[in-house]
């Protein structure tokens, strides 16, 4: 596509200007602009002048129009014709046609053809002289409106051409109207729901998951609510998808290979535990979660995932979900700390791992409490965090919850149940994290039945308060 003449999108870029010179003021730029988008129509000088040097009088302002007239005329005599029709008090600019990008830009974003629409929004390369300010409030106010209109009609181009590819069953050929959509206009759930199942459609569930949490996101920031019921609908569907495809990937997705490895599971007492291994480091390191785990779902936190590569990284990093979470069985009542404590040594015995260190969080940690007393043979040492003596307040523990309490805190979860997780006992310093937030909403929502009444407590670290430091600390 030819260069036009005169660009306006984006910034300003005259074929017939140097950059510097005293023909590229922005007083002299925005007479350029402002007669361009005039379509030829000779404007008289008393406009022009009160358009640009409002604070003026009225006979310096016509001075410095007839200034700023002469020195462009000059300027642009190089290119071998005259730009600008003065006859008498009017002035217009004489471009044809393509010789500016914002007419070429409008032909075009009129058709119905997908080529042309491509063209349309190649030209559109951001907002009329984007980064303009000329400090002369009539000129603004003119140029906000045509920033807004065309504005507008590149917003109706992009939705044009997706109704096109998706219409024409090209759903991965819309994913880049889609972002450009979203750029100008990141409040439109509609159309990230569209670069959602684009995503999907092409494979790319992680992406189309990281959507969701980039408009959950943008939604809490700018508006203070919550996706709307169909996109959170949408979001629980591809979840559930991406976790129904063999090793909880897309074949597509083969960057990631590594990072999502593969899901393994040994029988324990007749019930299958899901467990997975990564790193290659010199000793074992065996993470029991707490409460909530899922093997798959916790890549998806790039916080979480972060951690879990660093611990792979000087490590053997072995990781399970107990059953009754997870990927682990369903279904098997509540288990015991004993029963707990023989899934993970028949994990530990199915990778031949003899000695081990254990991590243990929250109660998770407690488990391998157990396990390190039963079976100090195989416990090379002993890491919890956030773990705890007991559950339940006792005269000897009255740090821990009531019973009373504990039900309390059990109806809030079920009656929270799949909405966004309130972090802040958990994790305060994520409790304006949308992200965070939605992403825990659904490991306990699609990998996990609303909980079972069993007299539990939650564990946490120094950046929590849901367990206090005496109930971390005490020694029968």
């Amino acid at each position: 596509m030819k260069r036009p003449f005169l660009s306006l999108l984006g910034g300003f870029a005259c074929a017939g200007l140097v950059a510097g010179s005293p023909a590229s003021t922005r007083k002299a730029r925005a007479l350029m602009a402002y007669l361009a988008l005039q379509a030829g129509q000779p404007q008289s000088r008393e406009k022009l002048a009160a358009l640009l040097w409002g604070g003026t009088g009225e006979e310096q302002a016509r001075a410095n129009l007839r200034q700023t007239l002469s020195v462009l005329r000059r300027a642009l005599q190089a290119t071998g014709r005259e730009w600008f029709r003065i006859e008498g008090d009017l002035v217009a600019l004489d471009l044809g046609d393509g010789e500016l990008d914002v007419r070429r830009f409008e032909a075009l974003a009129a058709s119905s053809a997908t080529e042309d629409l491509e063209q349309a929004i190649a030209l559109y390369s951001g907002e009329l002289l984007e980064g303009f300010n000329l400090g002369e409030e009539p000129f603004e106010d003119w140029l906000r409106t045509e920033r807004e209109r065309l504005r507008i009609t590149a917003t109706a181009v992009l939705e044009k051409l997706i109704t096109c590819h998706v219409g024409g069953n090209e759903p991965g050929a819309s994913i880049p109207a889609a972002t450009r959509l979203l750029s100008l206009e990141p409040l439109r759930e509609d159309v990230h729901r569209t670069l959602m199942r684009a995503y999907a459609a092409t494979g790319r569930f992680n992406l189309a998951l990281a959507q969701y949490r980039s408009c959950a996101d943008t939604l809490r920031k700018q508006l203070g609510v919550q996706p709307e019921p169909e996109t959170r609908a949408l979001y629980r569907d591809l979840l559930a998808r991406r976790i129904a495809q063999p090793g909880g990937r897309s074949p597509e997705e083969g960057a990631s290979f590594e990072a999502r490895p593969q899901t393994r599971y040994v029988k324990s007492d007749g019930v299958s535990i899901a467990y997975q291994v990564t790193g290659e480091g010199p000793f074992d390191v065996v993470y029991v979660q707490g409460w909530v785990s899922n093997l798959d779902y916790a890549w998806d936190s790039s916080r979480l995932s972060g951690v879990l590569h660093r611990l792979g990284s000087f490590c053997r990093l072995i990781r399970i979900d107990k059953r009754g979470t997870g990927l682990s069985d369903r279904g098997t009542g509540v288990p015991t700390l004993e029963q707990r404590m023989q899934d993970v040594r028949a994990v530990l015995d199915a990778v031949g791992s003899q000695m081990t260190v254990l991590f243990g969080s929250s109660e998770g940690g407690v488990m391998c409490m157990l396990f390190a007393a039963t079976y100090p043979e195989r416990t090379a040492a002993l890491i919890l965090h956030g773990a705890y003596a007991r559950g339940l307040w006792s005269p000897d523990y009255p740090w821990g919850r009531t019973r009373e309490e504990l039900e309390e805190e059990l109806l809030a979860i079920e009656r929270d149940w799949g909405r966004p997780a309130d972090l802040g006992r958990a994790a305060p310093s994520l409790i304006d994290n949308m992200v965070e937030r939605e992403w825990f909403a659904g490991t306990c929502e699609i990998r996990h039945p609303p909980p079972m009444r069993s007299p539990c407590g939650a564990g946490a670290s120094r950046s929590t308060r849901a367990i206090s430091f005496p109930r971390s600390e005490f020694r029968p």
